[in-house]
This record gives C-alpha cells, structure tokens and sequence, in this order.
C-alpha cells in the first residue's frame, strides 16, 4: 500500500477542520461619487476585508459629511442587508461575541500616510454594525488603498 495515495485525502481532512471564516459578498446597494467610472464592488470587499479589527478614536461626523468627502473626493457608501463579519477585537469592543453583522461601509478615497511610505499607508473606514442594542458604527483603519472607482462606463 503506498501512504501517498492517502495525502490528498489527509489534506481534505485537514482543511476541513480548519475554521471557517465568512465569505464578504459583494452589497446590495452603493452611494457612490465615481463621475463616468463605474464602482469597483470587488474592491469594497477587498477594503473591508483589510481593515485592522481595532476600533479607533473618533467621533462620526455624520452622514451628510460623509456624502459630501465622498463628492469632493470620491468613495462610496456600501450597504448589506446581512454580513458576517469576523472582528474578534472589534465585536469585544461593541460588548459583543461572536460574528459582526456588518451593514455598511463609508470608504472614502481619502488616503492617509507618505506616498513614499506605501506600506504606512491606509485610509479611514467607517463600519456599521446590527447588534442587540441597535446599530453601532466604529472607525478602522483600512490598509488597500486601491480607488473604489474603475474605468469605464455606468452600468444600469
């Protein structure tokens, strides 16, 4: 009998004990400002996907606020009807345990940190989660700093 027939079959047993972790799905809707380019959903995914699990200090300037930084100088505003999430840190930070339930994500093009530093480089996402006590948004840092706008034109 040769043991490396059984490998493959020893891996999948592997993989398969290994935690899962939520698939983001692209969202429901996006408020975006991309004059003639389309939005990039799978990029939104990516940048949620890279934020740090640390909620930051900040005050939520509101949504109007939010809607003109993301006029002036692109972004979106992305909304899911339900997404897992897991953010250990941040779910300990809400009280919570668990999985998020993420429902939206401001992600402006505003970049933070040197040019000449790309790996310092990140930019300030606001998320919004469902919890118990009703939705609670934190601020993160973000660090793909790819433009949430593609070339190209609008879809309908």
């Amino acid at each position: 009998m040769n043991p490396s027939r059984f490998f493959p079959l020893a891996l999948l047993a592997v993989s398969a004990c290994a935690p899962s972790v939520p698939r983001l799905h692209l969202p429901i809707r996006t408020e975006a400002n991309c004059e003639s380019k389309s939005v990039k959903q799978t990029a939104i995914d990516s940048i949620v996907a890279s934020t740090d699990d640390t909620v930051r200090e900040g005050r939520y300037p509101g949504d109007a606020a939010l809607r003109t930084a993301i006029k002036n100088g692109g972004g979106v505003i992305a909304y899911w009807e339900s997404q897992p999430l897991r953010a250990p840190d941040t779910a300990k930070a809400l009280g919570l345990s668990g999985d998020l339930d993420l429902r939206r994500a401001v992600i402006t093009n505003q970049i933070q940190g040197s040019e000449q530093d790309r790996v310092g480089q990140y930019r300030l996402v606001w998320l919004t989660f469902g919890t118990p006590q009703g939705d609670a948004t934190v601020l993160e840092r973000a660090y793909d700093i790819q433009n949430v706008c593609i070339e190209g034109r609008r879809q309908a």
